[in-house]
């Protein structure tokens, strides 16, 4: 019994991020390149962006090597972007910081939702100012797509 649970958090495992990186697979397959790609996250986990934004960074290198001239942006909407608030305190929290600043700094946009906040009655101001607070992260992923970038999902691996 222990074996096929394994096997299937196994599979499990593997499949969720196949399914993140076959998103980005069908584009580097395309022959023209979307205006940008737009990575949203939203996940339970304050700390998740300790994967996702490493998992951003690589994919995002694979599309600029194949469209140099590509796109990119971050929406996160979950609890996970509270990971990025400036008085958390720990390895975990400073290398997420340390990722979206380097992403923010490389052009591009990290943002966070302003609504998800407000509704948790936490001020605008926790984090960082290479952070961009969108007023709402679904709203945020709908303009970028009306721009003509192509959305992909990231789900925990």
């Amino acid at each position: 019994m222990l074996r096929i649970f394994l096997l299937v958090t196994t599979l499990f495992s593997f499949s969720a991020t196949a399914w993140a990186s076959s998103g980005v697979d069908k584009l580097l397959n395309a022959e023209k390149a979307p205006v940008g790609v737009v990575f949203e996250v939203v996940e339970g986990d304050q700390f998740a962006l300790d994967w996702a934004l490493p998992h951003i960074q690589a994919q995002s290198e694979r599309l600029k090597a194949r469209f140099p001239a590509i796109k990119i942006a971050v929406v996160t909407h979950g609890n996970e972007q509270f990971g990025l608030a400036k008085s958390l305190e720990s390895p975990k929290a400073e290398r997420i910081k340390t990722l979206a600043a380097s992403l923010s700094r490389s052009g591009t946009p990290v943002h966070v939702c302003g609504g998800h906040a407000d509704a948790r009655g936490i001020p605008h101001d926790i984090f960082p100012e290479y952070i961009e607070v969108a007023p709402s992260g679904p709203a945020q992923i709908t303009a970028y797509r009306n721009e003509g970038y192509a959305l992909v999902i990231l789900q925990k691996p």
